[in-house]
C-alpha cells in the first residue's frame, strides 16, 4: 500500500471517530457516482473522498488532499478510458462508496478504513492487470 493509500486509509477511521452529523448529510449527498460521462463519474468520485477527508476536521489534512486532487483527477480519467472500467458497470465502485458511508456515519472506524482500503486495492489490481 502507498503512502497516499495509507494516509486516506486512516482519514476514514478518523473520519468514522470524528464525524458530525453535518459531515453524515455531506457524504450521503456525495455517495452514488454520477451516471455521466468519466469525467463527472470522477468528480462524484472526488466529492465523496473529498467529503471522508473532511469529516477528519483536520485542516492539514484537508489541505494535502486538495493539492493533490488535479492530478487525482486527470489519472483517474485516462484510467477509466484505459481499463475500461466503467463498460461493464457504469456505477463502479458504488458498493463500496455506500459501505463507507455507511461505516463513517456508524462511526465503525475499522470498518471504514477496510471498505476504503479494499476499494484502493481493486483500483490498483486493475491497473497491473496485464
Amino acid at each position: 500500500m502507498t503512502r497516499a493509500q495509507l494516509v486516506e486509509v486512516q482519514a476514514a477511521r478518523l473520519a468514522a471517530a470524528r464525524r458530525t452529523p453535518e459531515d453524515v448529510t455531506a457524504l450521503a449527498g456525495r455517495r452514488a457516482a454520477s451516471a455521466g460521462d468519466d469525467a463527472a463519474f470522477v468528480d462524484a468520485d472526488i466529492a465523496l473522498h473529498a467529503a471522508v477527508v473532511a469529516a477528519v476536521h483536520n485542516p492539514v489534512l484537508a489541505d494535502l488532499f486538495r493539492e493533490f486532487v488535479p492530478a487525482l483527477r486527470e489519472g483517474l480519467i485516462e484510467m477509466l478510458d484505459l481499463v475500461g472500467m466503467r463498460e461493464h458497470d457504469p456505477n463502479t465502485g458504488d458498493d463500496a462508496h455506500a459501505a463507507l458511508v455507511r461505516a463513517v456515519a456508524d462511526g465503525d472506524a475499522e470498518t471504514a478504513g477496510t471498505v476504503l482500503r479494499g476499494e484502493l486495492e481493486e483500483t490498483l489490481a486493475l491497473l497491473r492487470r496485464p
